[in-house]
């Protein structure tokens, strides 16, 4: 049985203690009146007083002012319910009014049909209990307890001692013979089946959320399976790419440097042999020599150029750092704030490309890894040093694994004589510390 049908059956139970206590209110409230009436034409008034403790309340009062409030009371909880689906802040307010007029409903029946309480409760229990919460699992007991414990309370038999009431069974006892066993029947099969129909749905709505929890465990688990087949592809791919890098640059290396070291090579050997035959020749020979070290130049340098971050070709260091972040923020959920203090800093092209690597590197571990939701980007210049930070609130880490990306943030950095520093106690930090060297701040 699937959780739509727990569901399904869970509520076709509700609607049927809803109308089981109609019934029992309107049976209630039926017996008192229309047995005063009885008694009062048979002339028994006297024996009747004679057999009750107190002297009752008006049936004719009490019969409209208990459909009053029964009335109101089934009002409120549909009205709650509209309440509970458009999630009003005055839900809570209609549940101590359900509250209420329970008391009132039960009160003007003189205590005679206790019923109310396991609507009432079930009602109200159903609309704040979060089943997949742990806390709220534990209150499914006390919820019982208290349940039972105030219907036991409310029991006519045992309020009575404590407070006068007029018994319904006294009023029962009046009637003729034939009629006392059918109305003592019904009485006591509307309280039982009020109460066989609360634990059913209660069952059901136990099943129910199991049926939902389990439903949830598997959308989950294969969510991770999903995850996992992901994170494989993006390795493949990112491996496969790395791939196709490692040969375009090998491509670049043999069509520019390797073609113009092999003719400087075959140039210098030409001059070793014309240095003593013809000067003059040598001389050309070393110019010609010297034009292709300068074209073999333009050649690394364009080869260099091609490695260059693209948003870095069009912008400044903070144009290109502003594109990262609006990248970053259109393909996922994470919010990047950059607190950028380097308007009077000028560095040359390589540490620009490092900077910008290392600040994506950690952006691309907070979306990935750390699963963070905000990170914070600070570039400072103190003394002797420019530092950046990047803080995230992401999930963080207990220990610490130096991995091909921190490993390589660290060997960029100490080319240039940086330092960086990691901490994962709250979320993770990232702070970079860069030499400054003469020139680079105006």
């Amino acid at each position: 049985m699937n959780s739509l049908r727990y569901q399904r059956y869970a509520k076709i139970l509700d609607v049927i203690l809803v109308v089981i206590n109609i019934l029992a209110v309107l049976f209630t409230v039926s017996v008192y009146l229309f047995s005063t009436r009885y008694i009062i034409e048979q002339e028994l008034s006297h024996q009747l007083l004679e057999k009750l403790e107190v002297i009752p309340s008006s049936p004719d009062t009490m019969f409209w002012y208990t459909l009053v409030f029964f009335g109101l009371l089934l009002v409120v909880i549909t009205w709650r319910h509209q309440l509970l689906v458009a999630d009003s802040d005055y839900r809570d307010w209609m549940a101590v009014v359900e509250i209420m007029l329970l008391i009132i409903t039960i009160s003007s029946m003189q205590f005679s049909y206790n019923g109310l309480i396991l609507l009432v409760f079930s009602d109200i229990f159903y609309s704040y209990t979060d089943f997949y919460s742990m806390k709220s699992q534990r209150y499914w007991a006390v919820f019982i307890v208290i349940s039972f414990g105030v219907l036991l309370l409310s029991n006519f038999d045992l309020l009575s001692i404590l407070i006068p009431l007029p018994s319904l069974d006294t009023y029962i006892s009046f009637v003729p013979f034939q009629y006392q066993f059918i109305l003592l029947f019904i009485k006591n099969g509307l309280t039982t089946i009020n109460m066989v129909v609360f634990i059913l749905s209660l069952v059901m709505f136990i099943m129910y959320s199991v049926s939902e929890n389990h439903k949830i465990e598997e959308e989950l688990r294969m969510a991770d399976r999903a995850n996992n087949h992901l994170e494989d592809y993006i390795a493949l791919a990112e491996k496969m790419a790395e791939d196709r890098e490692r040969k375009r640059i090998a491509r670049e290396i043999h069509d520019t440097l390797g073609h113009a070291l092999t003719g400087i090579s075959a140039g210098i050997d030409a001059v070793l042999v014309l240095l003593d035959l013809d000067k003059e020749h040598a001389k050309r020979q070393l110019i010609s020599v010297s034009t292709v070290v300068r074209d073999g130049i333009q050649d690394v340098r364009r080869s260099l150029e091609k490695l260059r971050p693209g948003a870095l070709e069009r912008g400044s260091l903070k144009e290109a750092l502003l594109k990262l972040i609006e990248d970053y923020e259109n393909l996922s959920k994470m919010t990047i704030t950059l607190d950028y203090h380097w308007q009077k800093v000028d560095l040359d092209t390589a540490k620009e490309d490092l900077i910008f690597r290392l600040i994506q590197e950690s952006v691309t571990n907070s979306l990935r890894h750390g699963h963070a939701d905000h990170v914070e980007i600070g570039m400072y210049s103190k003394e002797n040093n420019f530092i950046i930070t990047i803080n995230d609130d992401g999930i963080g880490c207990k220990n610490i694994k130096y991995g091909y990306g921190l490993t390589q943030m660290q060997e960029r950095l100490a080319v240039i004589g940086g330092q960086i520093q990691f901490d994962s106690r709250n979320g993770f930090q990232t702070t970079v510390f860069i030499p400054k060297r003469k020139g680079e701040e105006l």
